[in-house]
């Protein structure tokens, strides 16, 4: 019961991104209505909300050992240790889009309130489109043969419907999970993936504002309010390749940061 709420909350946050992305590109037109914006930053938030829901959602699943679901028993154990029940939820890719996203949501706000005129609105509409393509794989959605995005939210029985031990028993539920990967048992991958997807949501934002620096024919002006996001999300993703490779010093025992390295 609880997949079918958390699939409903990610189905609705990519319709609401989606319709703010398109309210956005109309309210960047000459002209247009000032209610179209502040509709599509009211959608912005609605996805956000609906995200924060599904993430909540997933980690209480992973925190209480709810095996049935695939995502749970595939990265987690009843063994496991807490702290690392908690960075299982980036354990896989599923999970690792639920925190890009949240993270990218948490710039937009922050965009909405400091991006002038001309460039907010279309800053905007980039940012929702990027949207649109990380909740799509989440969804699950199986069109016409095609398969969109994968659900964090679902159960074995649906991963490995063809199993013998699933046709025998739908309802099957494993005693424990396969638990998570020993190297990533660490400390520093904790907190490496969460600074990693902050940068990458920030680096989203120079971009965002060259594509509306070409849309607006205002091709200087955007590199002042583009430029503090750049540094921001430089000095996120330095740090995180640094926690990267204490990571692979400590955890992997190669014995130096690069001796992995042939050409080094």
């Amino acid at each position: 019961m609880e997949g079918i709420f958390a699939n409903l909350f990610i189905a609705i946050a990519f319709a609401s991104v989606a319709a703010a992305m398109v309210l956005y590109g109309l309210s960047a037109r000459e002209g247009a209505a000032p209610g179209l914006e502040r509709a599509a930053n009211r959608l912005w938030i609605v996805q956000g909300l609906f995200m924060l829901a599904a993430t909540v959602l997933l980690s209480w699943l992973i925190m209480t050992h709810r095996f049935e679901y695939f995502y749970v028993w595939n990265y987690t154990s009843l063994d496991l240790a807490t702290q690392y029940l908690f960075s299982a939820l980036w354990g896989g890719q599923e999970g690792s889009f639920m925190v890009w996203i949240m993270t990218s949501v948490l710039v937009g706000i922050w965009l909405m309130r400091t991006t002038r005129e001309p460039y907010r609105k279309p800053v905007m509409f980039i940012m929702a489109l990027t949207q649109v393509f990380l909740i799509s794989m989440l969804l699950g959605w199986d069109l016409l043969g095609l398969t969109i995005g994968a659900s964090p939210f679902r159960t074995i029985a649906q991963e490995m419907g063809n199993a013998p031990f699933i046709q025998a028993n739908p309802d099957f539920v494993p005693a424990d999970g396969t638990g998570l990967n020993d190297l990533l048992q660490s400390p520093w991958m904790m907190i490496h993936p969460p600074i990693i997807f902050f940068g990458f949501s920030m680096m989203t934002v120079p971009f965002a504002f060259a594509i509306a620096s070409l849309w607006k024919t205002r091709y200087n002006d955007w590199i002042r309010p583009a430029l503090p996001w750049t540094l921001a999300a430089n000095l996120s993703l330095l740090t995180a390749i640094f926690l990267g490779a204490y990571w692979a010093y400590e955890t992997l025992a190669f014995g130096g940061y690069w001796a992995w390295d042939p050409v080094g």
